[in-house]
């Protein structure tokens, strides 16, 4: 006998589907709020304690490695189209970046 549940959706989670879907919601969430705001701090890091490789460095973390965790849990747990939308917030540091240039509010 498998420990792993039976799963007669389709390939759809069947145990915990809202646990998952709050935990995706927490990643894109600080995904993004902790995207814009370390580059950001990253541009103004001479008037500010730390380096501005550390803030982009979180700036980073945060755009590009919280989807991919966002989207390897999600597939994990079976929810591909969870995984699609955390993927899709690839997308978010180029729009971030993108607007923080053209509106002149980085340093």
């Amino acid at each position: 006998m498998s420990d792993r549940p039976t799963n007669h959706g389709g390939g759809h989670n069947t145990r915990h589907p809202t646990g998952i879907r709050v935990v995706l919601a927490v990643l894109a969430t600080l995904t993004l709020i902790l995207g814009p705001f370390g580059y950001l701090m990253g541009l103004d890091a001479d008037a500010h304690a730390g380096s501005a490789a550390e803030w982009f460095t979180l700036a980073f973390g945060a755009a590009v490695g919280l989807p991919f965790l966002g989207a390897a849990v999600a597939t994990v747990a079976g929810d591909r189209k969870a995984a699609l939308w955390c993927l899709a917030l690839l997308a978010w540091p180029i729009v971030f970046v993108s607007a923080i240039h053209l509106l002149s509010l980085g340093g």
